[in-house]
């Protein structure tokens, strides 16, 4: 029988092994492209597809732009004419087969499903890419929205520092992979005004001592980050007890003890005076005070 704590470490080991097949999906490893599980995904995906193919060949990588010669495609789909190819044909018929390969294992099934019509890598690439981008005219709508955004960005509210530095970073994922470009100093900026009130003294130091003109917004939020943990541990330090009686009320802690802050007593020193002591007692007139 499985106890509660083996079944919570099967649990927890299940979860592990799910999270890795998915950071796997969405990553891709050195044998297997990134995966695109949805439309929506399509800007990062992309990226992450055009360093995964330019990673295996540049060559690969010109065949999701270049059309594929359909009496190649004749030729090399049959045996004995591909034996009859010259090497350089038969090296474009490969090179167009596993680009077309890499593209089709990169896509959901559910959305492959949807162009499976479409036979070589750039005919793909090309419908794939009018879909999740849109025509020139929705292009631009689009940049449109994304300007937009960019320039209200604000704190929604109870929004962490960790949750805002996100969901900016995905916005300017998003512009990228739309060609809305904003400066270095835009994205500071803009990024510094979206910040509560409670960051304000911060902000203004920074400007003072002009580092918000010299950093980029990967810096700043940087910045910001260590600001925060230092602001965690003092509050943390400011919450734990203090018990002043272990070494400043009470010296070394014992009862009946003068407090440590009080001076002892002026004291006054003696010398004893030559000759043999007669007796163990103490004997005020065998003594001199200086």
């Amino acid at each position: 029988m499985i106890t509660a704590n083996q079944w919570a470490l099967v649990t927890n080991q299940s979860s592990s092994i799910q999270a890795m097949m998915q950071n796997d999906s969405e990553t891709g490893t050195s044998t297997k492209p990134p995966k695109l599980n949805h439309i929506n995904d399509w800007g990062w995906w992309k990226e992450r597809l055009r360093t995964y193919v330019q990673g295996q060949g540049q060559d690969l990588w010109m065949c999701f732009f270049t059309a594929f010669d359909n009496e190649l495609e004749v030729a090399g789909s049959n045996p004995e004419t591909y034996s009859t190819m010259s090497d350089d044909d038969k090296k474009k018929f490969e090179l167009e087969k596993k680009a077309f390969m890499i593209l089709t294992q990169a896509l959901h099934r559910d959305i492959y499903h949807q162009f499976v019509y479409c036979t070589t890598t750039k005919s793909l690439w090309d419908m794939l890419t009018l879909r999740c981008e849109g025509n020139a005219k929705s292009r631009k709508i689009k940049q449109e929205l994304l300007k937009k955004e960019f320039e209200g960005f604000t704190c929604m509210e109870n929004e962490t520092l960790a949750e805002l530095s996100t969901r900016f970073h995905h916005l300017l994922s998003e512009m990228f992979a739309f060609r809305v470009t904003a400066t270095p100093q835009e994205m500071v900026k803009r990024f510094a005004d979206s910040l509560p009130a409670k960051w304000s003294s911060f902000l203004e130091i920074l400007k003072e001592n002009g580092v918000l003109d010299t950093i980029t917004v990967y810096e700043l939020i940087q910045k910001l980050e260590n600001k925060d943990v230092e602001e965690k541990l003092k509050a943390k330090r400011t919450l734990t007890p203090q018990n002043a009686e272990m070494y400043y009320g009470i010296a070394g802690g014992i009862s009946g003890e003068k407090p440590a802050s009080q001076h002892a007593k002026l004291q006054t020193a003696f010398i004893s005076n030559t000759g043999p002591s007669t007796t163990n007692q103490f004997d005020p007139s065998a003594y001199t005070m200086i």
